[in-house]
């Protein structure tokens, strides 16, 4: 049997669609907030470090890695655009962090990005 939900008094069930933390794409998944949530929840929501099953596969086939602002800090920083996976081999010549295989993505700041030679962004 699944879990009951107390309801928010002004939003109900107050839905949110969850998006990837890797990717920020939707996950085809509704959670159902209620009072959970203080507010009326926005239509995208990031609700966990679960990555979608799409950049599950990205994981497997190397390292995902995710251009960020320079000087930015913490575990969600502000991200500029640039997403790249590169093998395990590849990224262990350039970045001795034998932890990046188990964590799968790495955030990397812009300046680091292109010292890298990593596809610019446009926009």
């Amino acid at each position: 049997m699944g879990k009951s939900i107390r309801l928010h008094k002004e939003f109900g069930v107050n839905p949110t669609i969850p998006t990837c933390f890797v990717c920020g794409k939707e996950k085809n998944e509704i959670a159902l907030l209620g009072a959970a949530y203080k507010e009326r929840a926005p239509m995208h929501m990031c609700l966990d470090q679960i990555p979608c099953d799409k950049c599950k596969e990205h994981m497997k086939q190397g390292i995902i890695l995710i251009s960020v602002k320079d000087g930015e800090k913490g575990d969600d920083p502000y991200r500029t655009g640039g997403w790249v996976v590169m093998r395990e081999e590849a990224i262990l010549k350039v970045i001795n962090d034998p932890t990046l295989l188990e964590k799968r993505m790495m955030f990397v700041p812009d300046e680091a990005w292109k010292m890298l030679g990593l596809p610019e962004v446009t926009r």
